[in-house]
């Protein structure tokens, strides 16, 4: 599986755009929520309806982009209904394309934090999802998601090594690239979260 095409040094940041939405109806249940486009500009991140900002590169509804080689820290994670991974950025100060994918990576959640409309006073109201253990003793992880529904994993899996791989047999420090977008920021207890979704996996 190639993921050259998608690779982060052909994105250009300048292209990226958000478009707020607002809920229809607050009072309905999460599931059951209608959100429609705010065409005011001045829209302010403290609004009582505030849906999620939707992000694009020009007409495509998301930012899609592949990682280098990385490190699956813990396997597959659960957490709730969710699941998640946590990919490694390796050797970040000597790997020089580690470097230039955790900075894109960065700079996206600071062009993100921007349309938002957070400040230095309140910035620590978006949640990064670049994640440093608690003494910065070891690299930094991106955590990603793999989307779930209908029962099943909406992420294609493949490997050099065994065509008969499964996402739950995804070990401790697998190496692996992936193929990982965002698409939207949401709003939840007064925190601002983008998280980059996984659809592809491709075991080294």
């Amino acid at each position: 599986m190639s993921l050259k095409n998608q690779n982060h040094i052909n994105l250009d940041l300048k292209k990226l755009q958000f478009v707020p939405f607002l809920c229809d109806d607050m009072s309905v249940k999460q599931n059951d929520k209608t959100y429609s486009v705010c065409n005011n500009k001045d829209y302010c991140k403290d609004h009582p309806c505030f849906g999620y900002l939707q992000l694009y590169i020009g007409k495509i509804p998301s930012v899609v982009i592949s990682t280098p080689k990385m490190k699956c820290l813990f396997g597959v994670q659960k957490n709730g209904n969710n699941f998640n991974m946590s990919l490694q950025f390796s050797n970040l100060k000597e790997d020089l394309e580690m470097k230039s994918f955790f900075d894109t990576i960065r700079n996206i959640e600071f062009e993100c934090m921007k349309n938002i409309g957070l400040t230095e006073d309140d910035a620590e109201k978006f949640v990064s999802q670049i994640k440093y253990d608690k003494h910065k003793k070891y690299d930094p992880n991106l955590s990603v998601k793999l989307p779930f529904s209908n029962n099943s994993f909406q992420t294609t899996i493949t490997s050099e090594n065994s065509s008969a791989i499964n996402i739950f047999n995804i070990q401790n420090f697998t190496n692996m690239e992936c193929g990982i977008y965002l698409d939207k920021i949401w709003r939840m207890n007064d925190k601002f979260y983008a998280k980059w979704k996984c659809n592809k996996i491709h075991i080294l």
